[in-house]
């Protein structure tokens, strides 16, 4: 994965249950950089001709405009999909393959099993046992996406004292789930109210910056749990508090009582009697324990607020969209990715008239990345090579020689043509009858080639 500088690692698991998880790679493919950004890095490499310059910034927005048109149809689908799913119409799984394969486009990674029990086993920073059934869910899809290193202090003993721990952070994470129906619960005698669910129900969020260890509250049935520090902050002064209200209220109460249950046991044979005063005694003593247990519940109610007031306050602040709004930034962030992956693959082929094999474009551009903007990303040098020679700007088999921004320029306009034409659109490698029309030829030269 891209950690800043440096590539982390994590280890692949097997899919486990009844629930859809895949391997996670080693690095991340994501290039955590605006298409503009990366354009003006791009654009400061040596040109052989610095027109070429001015036309790549042209190339990129024209590049950007062409994938935005493309995603509008996924757009339209993934929305209908959505809909579905809320109205429980979609028993196929549709959502999750189209959310899955977006997802995957704008270059997040799925978070493994083996992952997700780490972090439910792993002390929360945000100083809460957290627990979570993943039995309630028949399909549960947690994807991450760019992450970083951070040290933080932990606070202990109610804050006495701190210590020091390096993290690590998801800057993106995607969390979709489906609770499994109401026949479920039913049968397992749970109230799904109880765990904060909908039987059936469809939920998708979106978050910023999210510790792993913590990544298990981003689950909607997660639940607040006292740990022993709790208990014993709580049952301690209880049990002292208790001690005290025995001692110096509670005795002339409890001797009375103990007095009248042996009476109606027949363990004395003098009867006391209820005059006044013992009814004073008895109402005292009643009010005097009830007033100590309510004030108990009190304590114990206000802590459990205060903590599902700090889990909701990190849920509020690291959380980027819901719903049909997490669609709307993936496909943004899928069209920035795949623009990007083609001017990165593209630039570097300019610079070899001679051309480059996949393998020494995958390099060049992983080197550049890594030196010039210090990241470490797995560059998906099959799949830009593919969106090159479907947009035309490339050729050859073995080697890949980059046709000039200027013919690279005349096959996009030539592809805009196709799209808005009445005409069926060409097919790869073809001319249309608007590119012939104006008399354009058959085929543009390439870097290096003559006209």
């Amino acid at each position: 994965m891209a950690v800043k500088g440096r590539c982390g690692e994590s280890v692949p698991t097997a899919p486990e249950g009844s629930l859809r998880w895949t391997a996670v790679p080693e690095r991340e493919r994501f290039v955590p950089q605006r298409v503009s950004d990366l354009t003006a890095g791009l654009r400061e490499l040596p040109w052989a001709d610095r027109d070429n310059a001015e036309r790549f910034d042209t190339l990129s927005r024209l590049v950007s405009a062409w994938y935005h048109y493309r995603f509008h149809e996924r757009e339209l689908a993934i929305v209908d999909a959505w809909e579905a799913a809320e109205e429980g119409a979609d028993d196929s799984g549709e959502l999750s393959a189209e959310l899955t394969a977006l997802l995957d486009r704008a270059n997040y990674v799925p978070v493994t099993m083996a992952e997700l029990d780490e972090a439910l086993a792993t002390e929360s920073l945000i100083q809460l046992r957290l627990d979570v059934d993943l039995d309630d869910y028949e399909e549960l899809l947690i994807h991450r996406r760019g992450s970083h290193r951070d040290t933080v202090e932990v606070p202990r003993w109610r804050g006495l004292r701190t210590e020091q721990r390096t993290i690590t952070v998801d800057e993106r994470v995607v969390v979709f789930t489906r609770v499994k129906p109401a026949a479920w619960f039913a049968d397992r005698g749970t109230d799904p109210a109880d765990r904060n669910l909908v039987p059936g129900a469809a939920s998708l969020k979106q978050f910023r910056n999210v510790p792993r260890a913590d990544i298990e509250m981003l689950l909607p049935s997660t639940q607040v749990r006292f740990r022993t520090i709790d208990s014993l902050a709580l049952g301690v002064p209880a049990l002292a508090s208790g001690i005290a209200v025995l001692v110096t209220k509670l005795l002339p109460t409890l001797g009375l009582m103990f007095l009248l249950i042996a009476a109606w046991l027949g363990l004395r044979d003098d009867r006391p009697e209820l005059d006044q005063t013992s009814l004073v005694i008895l109402f005292g003593g009643a009010v005097t324990l009830g007033g100590f247990f309510l004030r108990q519940w009190s304590k114990l109610k206000s802590r459990r607020i205060e903590y599902l007031k700090t889990l909701s306050e990190n849920l509020y602040f690291r959380t980027l969209a819901d719903g049909p709004g997490v669609f709307h930034t993936l496909l943004s962030s899928a069209e920035q990715q795949e623009v990007i992956e083609v001017v990165l693959a593209y630039r570097f082929l300019l610079t070899e008239p001679d051309g480059l094999t996949a393998q020494q474009l995958d390099q060049r551009v992983e080197a550049w990345l890594r030196e010039s903007c210090r990241l470490a990303v797995d560059f998906e040098v099959g799949d830009a090579v593919d969106k090159l020679r479907a947009l035309d700007f490339v050729d050859g088999e073995t080697k890949l020689r980059a046709r000039p921004v200027a013919g690279a320029l005349v096959a996009l306009d030539r592809r805009w043509d196709d799209l808005f034409s009445p005409e069926p659109p060409h097919r790869d490698g073809e001319r249309s009858t608007s590119a012939r029309s104006r008399g354009r030829p058959e085929r543009e030269p390439l870097v290096g080639e003559e006209p």
